[in-house]
């Protein structure tokens, strides 16, 4: 098994030889110390101002094209709605899970139950503990 820490950490450097950069493997090994820390950092959501939110049909579909990662056009033709309606409920969508942006509306959706992947991702950095 290879250490995810080495395997980041000669990503950066590769990079930074190629960009040919002024960097030392010290502050690579920093760099991906962070960039480790970061990923696996604990998330704290704030939640909604209402207790249960309650979401249309159309907003959880523009919830779930987010969340698969769909443009908003994208969303609005597969909805069969303008990209101006589209825009109106991901605003009003917005407003209900109290978020300013699509990733945090997703991550609002999850930690609500709103979403549900179909299954469970690893963290970054964790050990896959299938073996054990």
């Amino acid at each position: 098994m290879t250490n995810p820490l080495a395997a980041v950490s000669a990503r950066l450097l590769a990079v930074a030889e190629e960009r040919d950069l002024a960097i030392t493997t010290a502050d690579v090994h920093a760099l991906a110390v962070a960039a480790a820390d970061a990923a696996t950092a604990a998330v704290v959501l704030p939640a909604p101002s209402v207790g249960r939110v309650r979401l249309t049909n159309q907003q959880t579909c523009v919830l779930i094209g987010m969340a698969v990662g769909d443009s908003l056009d994208e969303i609005a033709r597969r909805m069969c709605l303008s990209s101006d309606t589209a825009r109106s409920h991901r605003q009003t969508l917005y407003r209900r899970l109290g978020v300013h942006s699509g990733p945090h509306a997703v991550a609002v959706g999850m930690s609500l139950g709103l979403l549900r992947p179909a299954t469970l991702l690893p963290l970054p950095g964790a050990q896959d503990r299938s073996a054990v």
